[in-house]
């Protein structure tokens, strides 16, 4: 291997260790089963992936079914997950760790972020720890990556562009 290909393997693997290559290889487990919680003739569940909530984000979903018939009767998201574009999503996702129902009613919900909601089951209005979403859409859940990781990629690109123009500067010169 010749010195300039060293050299240009060395800035390959700087780069893609400052922008955290070995965690976005890292996989998760997978989320723990959550029991549904049933009262009267309905039936609560947390949704865990493609919800029918938000088909981009996975977790942070209650549905509500008829405990009869298994019509879903309404779906509510509780939280947003934001996702950094430069990990891979399934280390980043947040489920839904347990549903219980309190002594006035209310769905209670926690996740494995630790934060608690409660959803009122007639009007499906979520309180309590902040939500991270923007009114009820899925559009507030985007996640754009922070300045310091595009000028990462800026001047990782830069690094390797130049790299390159000075190896075919040097083969050019035999």
């Amino acid at each position: 291997m010749t010195r300039t290909t060293r050299s240009f393997l060395a800035v390959v693997m700087f780069c893609l260790t400052g922008f955290g290559a070995a965690d976005a290889w890292a996989k998760r487990e997978p989320p723990a089963d959550v029991p549904p919680v049933v009262s009267g003739n309905v039936r609560y569940e947390a949704a865990l992936f493609m919800t029918p909530c938000d088909p981009n984000q996975n977790g942070g979903c209650v549905v509500a079914y008829d405990n009869t018939s298994n019509a879903q009767l309404w779906a509510v998201k509780v939280y947003c997950t934001k996702y950094d574009s430069y990990l891979e999503q399934d280390v980043q996702d947040v489920f839904i760790t347990s549903l219980a129902l309190s002594s006035t009613s209310q769905l209670q919900v926690s996740n494995e972020a630790g934060k608690h909601f409660t959803i009122d089951p007639t009007t499906q209005k979520v309180s309590g720890d902040t939500t991270g979403c923007s009114g009820r859409s899925s559009s507030g859940c985007s996640y754009a990556p922070s300045s310091s990781q595009t000028s990462w990629l800026v001047v990782c690109g830069l690094v390797l562009l130049l790299d390159v123009m000075r190896m075919r500067f040097a083969r050019s010169q035999r």
